[in-house]
């Protein structure tokens, strides 16, 4: 799942940071992956982009993601922790010169988001909300086909692996051949699967572990074993079945709001030949309830002029959802501060384009509010 949500960050706007050469400054490499130095520690991040485009009068913008695919829900300590961690890589400061007595200065603005395939906590949104923690919420139908496929690959390499007695699994190996498959290794040396096990920088992704103390009749010595890999070419299969599976579905939305929405997309091939017929950066938008008299987290964004030529579908925070929608009296007018508020502006990446999709109220309904 952190694999897939790297290639959405990548397809949207971010340049991934996947190795401490990168920014030795601020970034670390440790033993079970990269790490981000905080002012009272280092923090290990799933997924570390950079925004591409330069935020005026900003520090260039950084997303910390977390990526849970548990079977329950998120609680908040894992919040809380989200919380902590972007507060201290926030308050590290980095020497500005060489200069014997440098000033110490800010150099990024990270942001942290947490995606579950199954939720969040009432207390846990609560937090999220008020700490201004992005919140993405994948256990909504719509993105049924994205759990599906995290579930497909891993149950795959699990099998895999089981079928060839491997007691420990090689992460690394298995986090190399995603990345080459899903083109997001970023670092200046890409590495290959066939040389994963000469490789330095390979070695570092490992986590794989020693095996415990092996037990002698005359002592007691720590043995490292021969690392066990997964058979290439049966690997390389795996990989060709994710490589065919459109990831381009998904589609990463901007609002005027400190966090992120996924929307997506149900027809890419249709989304792409709208937007080569409407050249213009500004697309005018109906935003509604996906389905009318039932509301089940989705939301969704049609053409506000002509034919619905394509359908985003997103899903807003359950707290959120309640609150328009089930406190008492109409929420006619509460939809309508929302959506010209932080749903107003929504940007989105295709390619390299970036496109404003601007919220217009239906004219007919507006005459009833």
């Amino acid at each position: 799942m952190e694999e897939l949500l790297a290639r959405l960050l990548q397809d949207n706007g971010y340049r991934l940071l996947v190795s401490a050469k990168q920014d030795p400054d601020a970034l670390v490499q440790g033993k079970n992956g990269l790490l981000v130095r905080g002012r009272g520690g280092n923090h290990q991040a799933d997924v570390l982009g950079e925004f591409d485009l330069p935020v005026p009068f900003s520090l260039p913008l950084r997303i910390f993601v977390e990526a849970k695919c548990n079977r329950t829900s998120v609680r908040l300590p894992v919040v809380r922790n989200a919380y902590g961690t972007v507060h201290d890589v926030n308050e590290q400061y980095s020497p500005f010169s060489s200069d014997p007595n440098p000033v110490s200065v800010r150099r990024y603005h990270y942001r942290y988001t947490l995606f579950s395939t199954s939720g969040f906590s009432t207390d846990a949104q609560r937090y999220a909300l008020a700490h201004q923690i992005s919140l993405v919420d994948l256990s909504n139908p719509g993105f049924a086909q994205f759990r599906a496929l995290v579930e497909q690959v891993a149950d795959a390499m699990y099998d895999l692996a089981t079928r060839n007695q491997i007691s420990t699994f090689p992460l690394g190996q298995m986090r190399i051949a995603l990345r080459h498959t899903l083109e997001t290794w970023t670092g200046d040396d890409l590495v290959t699967v066939e040389e994963f096990e000469f490789s330095e920088t390979i070695d570092d992704l490992a986590e794989s572990q020693d095996e415990p103390e092996v037990m002698t009749s005359s002592r007691t010595t720590s043995k490292r074993p021969a690392r066990k890999w997964l058979p290439e070419h049966e690997l390389a299969q795996i990989m060709a079945g994710l490589r065919a599976e459109p990831l381009g579905e998904l589609l990463i939305g901007f609002p005027a709001a400190p966090f992120i929405l996924v929307f997506k997309c149900e027809n890419p091939a249709a989304f792409a030949a709208y937007l080569h017929v409407h050249p213009s950066s500004e697309i005018r938008v109906h935003i509604e309830f996906a389905e009318r008299g039932h509301h089940d987290g989705d939301w969704v964004i049609v053409p506000a002029h002509g034919p619905q030529e394509f359908r985003l579908l997103f899903a807003l925070p359950d707290l959120l959802a309640d609150w328009l929608l089930n406190s008492e009296g109409p929420a006619a007018p509460r939809v309508r501060d929302i959506k010209r508020g932080m749903l107003s502006s929504l940007v989105v990446f295709q390619g390299n384009r970036l496109i404003r999709l601007l919220y217009e109220p239906h004219p007919d309904r507006q005459r009833h509010r």
